[in-house]
């Protein structure tokens, strides 16, 4: 029986819970714990990979488990070539939250890392320190006007708003937090802000490729996409903001009532004018290697290379594809279904991606590690090289 991927999210993410994880999470721990460690670990909670000072690569662990009174974090830094531990592990203990919130681990443009615990504190590392320093004291003493009570809770931005740190005051407000450029602002203004940015007076452009999604009257299948390059205003030290377009055909109603509110970017197919001019986008066009594809995403990015993800098909259940593109020249580097993957867990979904300037780590359902690969899409550390459980209604 086939039954839509969709629709077996729920199910599949069952049968990783209570069949899969207990098999995965400890062959993971062991694989980069040392021998003679005693602490009490838990379970993964986050990781990601970075490049230390002399080029090896490393990953970090944050390893979580709770007493009836604290919730333990424990921070493990590894050489993965050597597979041994860097220093000692780093011990974060704090009150017990009362609703389970994973630990939430970002790598920041500048080499930095943040790193959420319980949604409620705020830890950042520079590039050359070995452990996090704790950043609610600073946040409260740098912005006393909006945060001097203190906050109550912290979330990362989406992979298109990167730098952004999402932060809620113990009084109700919500803020839009840039701590790299040091700009706090309204929640519901940072869209505005950005949209009024003075770009005529920019002095600098940067080439982005990325998708958009169709909208248009004549789209009658699935959830298509158009990878798109184009070419954004920057200013140094301005926070980012990537942003997603829409394409409409040219026969759409909307567009032949008034043609001149749109700019073409491919045969047949146009991008609102006012939606380029609110982005600072100065000219784009569409990839033309790469034909239309199904819910496309951008996973990560560094200065080479682009990571995507898309459907093979648009309805029917089907493999989720990876693929890597030249960020330059736009071509097609490399491409493989998650079917010749047996780590990536559940076909692909709740697959995530994090960049580092020689290529890509990709973790699976409930955050495990599974594999890092470079920019040429050869895998260079496999973190579950179990056999691939089928899904459900698969023979």
């Amino acid at each position: 029986m086939n039954i839509p991927r969709r629709a077996i999210g729920p199910l599949g993410i069952a049968l990783v819970v209570f069949f899969v994880l207990p098999l995965l999470v400890p062959a993971t721990v062991r694989l980069l714990r040392p021998a003679d460690q005693a602490e009490e670990l838990g379970e993964v909670e986050a990781s990601a990979i970075y490049q230390g000072e002399d080029g090896s690569l490393r990953m970090l662990r944050v390893m979580k488990h709770s007493t009836t009174q604290d919730d333990v974090f424990v921070l493990l830094d590894n050489d993965l070539q050597a597979r041994q531990l860097l220093g000692q592990p780093q011990r974060i203990v704090l009150p017990r939250a009362q609703l389970r919130q994973p630990a939430r681990l970002r790598s920041e443009a500048n080499g930095q890392l943040s790193l959420l615990l319980n949604d409620r504190h705020w830890w950042l590392r520079q590039p050359a320190q070995t452990a996090f320093e704790p950043m609610d004291a600073a946040l409260r003493q740098r912005f006393a006007a909006e945060l001097g009570t203190g906050v109550s809770r912290y979330a990362f931005g989406e992979q298109r708003e990167p730098g952004l740190l999402e932060v809620t005051s113990n009084t109700g407000d919500r803020y839009a937090l840039y701590w790299a450029s040091g700009e706090l602002y309204p929640w519901a203004e940072r869209l505005q802000r950005w949209q009024q940015r003075p770009w005529a007076q920019y002095p600098q452009t940067v080439s982005r490729i990325d998708y958009a999604d169709f909208d248009t009257d004549v789209a009658q299948y699935g959830l298509p996409t158009m990878l798109l390059q184009f070419a954004q205003k920057v200013r140094p030290g301005e926070f980012e903001r990537w942003p997603r377009l829409s394409v409409h055909s040219s026969a759409d109603q909307q567009v032949r009532a008034a043609p001149r509110l749109y700019q073409p970017v491919s045969d047949g197919f146009v991008v609102s004018r006012q939606a380029l001019r609110d982005a600072g986008i100065t000219q784009i066009a569409a990839v033309a290697q790469v034909p239309v594809q199904f819910s496309g995403e951008v996973l990560a990015r560094n200065a080479d290379r682009v990571l995507m993800r898309y459907d093979e098909t648009p309805t029917t259940a089907a493999e989720v594809v990876l693929q890597i593109v030249d960020a330059r020249s736009l071509q097609l580097v490399w491409h493989k279904s998650s079917r010749e993957m047996p780590q990536l867990l559940l076909d692909g979904a709740q697959l995530a991606a994090q960049a580092w300037p020689g290529g890509f780590y990709l973790t699976t359902s409930a955050n495990l590690p599974a594999l890092v690969i470079d920019n040429a899409g050869q895998t260079l550390y496999d973190f579950q090289p179990q056999k691939r459980l089928p899904s459900p209604g698969e023979d």
